[in-house]
């Protein structure tokens, strides 16, 4: 990055011509000649009234406390910290070492004094005020000469209402300090401070915790069992351990649904951050049928993140007689499928007509964008309705049993195998649809046998040699690219073409902007019906932080944050942002501007040879008349190379 030098700075003030510096600086120096400043003057013209400043509250005395515990260690830095006011006028400054402090003093940065930029010309916490956002500057790009031997960064701090309470400043002496450095830290500190708020916010949620982790551990007699959000065991008690036979199972297991069938699934409870008691529960273990009811708590960390939850079970009885409760519940329909951007609408009119026939669907899409959703929507609208709906996730059967949890097992198939053997979890489908959720993620040696099953339409179990028939249909969704795993050797190249009979790609929430909203109602009504509330939605800036967030978890991420907000909420008031997640709520107080991200020295030439390879593809596919084994010999790459830069480039053929 080019700093503004004395040249350019001299180039400005004398001739008024534009210098070759960032346009952030040049617009600030234009304002400050407007404003009349002499970037030659000595001290720094008094503030209307020259009032002292206003009263410290608790929130910067926490965020002064934050900053000079890690400057006191690097006192022989030549660096000082300052708050100033919403208006820019200094709250406080301090240094551990004394030549800044003095240097500091002499140019006029004292309490009382302001740094905005009617007064001050360009600096750091006139930049910031200006844009709302971190910022800095270095050396000359000071408008007043006075200040041209610093270098700083400043960047705004929040309440816990989100209300601005004003900014924070780290200022160096050049030539040792870097300006983008300062940001970097000055954004950690920022970091500390809203992190310490939300703690202190919720300490007295954790001690109601702490009371209900006393009397749930007390009971020893009661199976308890910590899980994550994904339904992995953490941790679990004697009596969970006798409950789910967890010892003669290898005590290795990690998922709770390994051991046991549970209706509703564990994984769908894991996933919600929604306290719940006296809830009732199927399980089978092993050939035990019981109904029982269990309480849920959920877990938190220290920044807000919804962690886990843990689950304390309460026998009922048993009922007679075996089954094997493998299927799961299609609960959603195509009108549970909301939203009217023009991706998701493709998306999901593709998916209506493919529900008509029975080929086979692959669900493509960035974790959390509804691939499940969609899957259930498909069976309840097919011809398969009424018959079973079986989800399994590939990623979460352990390699060691997957194969007899699919396929099943013939009695004496091998040691510890059930009396009268198991039928899979495949073959329990039969008539109906199976839903496997991260296909990527299977082994390879049980890629075959699915092939198998697949052209066939037959099952073989462990320790039988004859096939049993079987009519079901497939819907496999992930979110890797299939086409790189098959160059890996991680991909049956002809499993792919069976399953990929009609495609479906889902949109990253980033590409339905538009359909924010209409998610953010939804959610919000059904989070007040399950909990009893009434919140009234979320305010205007709220919805437009909302709109330009990236959303990296995607429409799981949206709900996660409105289920969160809606618990904190009173109840009858619109969200804000005192009650969002602390991640979250950081991204969106904080988006970092280009200026303070590094940039790459490549990105245009990277940009140009994309361009470049997409018109090779796009060239080739027609030079082949759409043959794509054609058109990889063409541009001499494999077919699966192809196949992902098309779904790079997103072209359409």
């Amino acid at each position: 990055m080019r700093y503004a030098n004395n040249n350019d700075w001299a180039l400005f003030v004398k001739e008024r011509q534009k210098p070759p510096v960032r346009e952030c600086i040049y617009e600030s120096w234009l304002r400050s000649v407007e404003f009349g400043l002499d970037p030659f003057g000595g001290q720094l013209p008094p503030s209307p009234g020259d009032a002292p400043p206003r009263p410290e509250d608790e929130f910067t005395a926490r965020l002064k406390s934050l900053i000079d515990g890690p400057l006191k260690s690097i006192s022989v830095s030549r660096v000082a910290w300052l708050l100033c006011s919403p208006e820019g006028r200094i709250l406080e400054i301090s240094s551990h070492n004394q030549e800044i402090s003095e240097l500091l003093k002499t140019s006029g940065m004292i309490a009382s004094s302001t740094l905005n930029e009617r007064y001050a010309g360009t600096n750091a916490i006139a930049l910031s005020i200006r844009s709302g956002q971190p910022s800095f500057c270095h050396g000359a790009e000071h408008f007043l000469k006075k200040f041209h031997s610093f270098s700083a960064a400043a960047a705004p701090f929040y309440g816990i209402d989100g209300t601005l309470k004003g900014y924070l400043s780290l200022i160096g002496l050049l030539p040792e300090t870097d300006a983008l450095l300062l940001g970097i830290v000055i954004l950690f500190l920022i970091q500390l401070y809203d992190r310490d708020l939300r703690v202190t916010r919720f300490k007295d949620l954790y001690k109601d915790l702490k009371k209900q982790f006393t009397r749930i551990y007390n009971d020893d007699l009661k199976p308890i069992v910590m899980i994550n959000r994904n339904g992995y065991i953490r941790q679990m008690n004697p009596a969970a351990m006798e409950f789910f036979d967890f010892v003669n199972r290898g005590g290795k297991e990690k998922n709770l649904e390994n051991l046991a069938s549970f209706k509703p699934s564990v994984k769908e409870i894991a996933q919600s951050a929604i306290a719940c008691t006296d809830k009732k529960m199927e399980i089978l273990i092993s050939d035990r049928h019981l109904d029982v009811t269990y309480e849920k708590v959920p877990l938190y960390s220290e920044a807000d993140e919804f962690l886990g939850s843990i689950l304390i079970f309460n026998e009922k009885g048993e009922r007679s007689g075996t089954s094997n409760e493998t299927v799961s519940e299609a609960k959603y329909t195509f009108d549970n499928i909301i939203g009217r951007s023009s991706n998701l609408v493709m998306a999901k009119e593709l998916a209506m007509r493919a529900a008509k026939t029975s080929v086979n669907i692959l669900l493509y899409g960035p974790s959390g964008t509804g691939k499940e959703i969609f899957a259930h929507s498909i069976h309840n609208a097919s011809s398969r309705k009424k018959h079973p709906f079986v989800a399994i996730n590939c990623a979460a059967i352990p390699r060691e049993i997957a194969e007899s949890e699919l396929f099943g097992y013939a009695e004496g198939a091998f040691t510890g195998a059930s009396r009268g053997g198991r039928i899979g979890k495949l073959e329990f489908a039969d008539k109906g649809t199976v839903f496997l959720d991260e296909i990527g993620d299977m082994p390879v040696e049980l890629q075959a046998k699915l092939l198998r099953l697949l052209e066939e339409h037959t099952i073989t179990r462990i320790g039988e040699s004859k096939g049993t028939p079987i009519n079901i249909r497939i819907i496999a969704a992930t979110n890797k690219e299939i086409p790189v795993l098959i160059e890996k050797g991680e991909f049956r190249e002809d499993l792919y073409y069976r399953l990929n009979v009609s495609s479906i790609s889902l949109p990253p929430l980033s590409e339905s902007v538009e359909d924010i909203p209409e998610f953010v109602r939804y959610f919000i009504e059904y989070f007040n019906e399950i909990m009893g509330k009434k919140v009234k939605g979320v305010d205007e800036e709220m919805m437009k932080n909302f709109k330009s967030y990236s959303w990296p978890g995607n429409i799981r991420e949206l709900r996660n944050a409105i289920e969160f907000a809606v618990m904190l909420n009173s109840g009858e008031e619109l969200i804000t942002w005192k009650d969002l997640p602390g991640q979250f709520r950081m991204a969106l107080l904080y988006k970092d501007p280009p200026e303070l991200q590094i940039s790459d020295p490549l990105l245009q030439e990277k940009l140009n040879m994309e361009s470049s390879e997409k018109a090779i593809c796009q060239k080739a596919i027609r030079l082949a008349n759409g043959n794509m084994s054609e058109a990889a010999k063409i541009m001499n790459v494999g077919r699966s190379t192809l196949y992902r830069k098309i779904r790079k480039f997103g072209l359409k053929f």
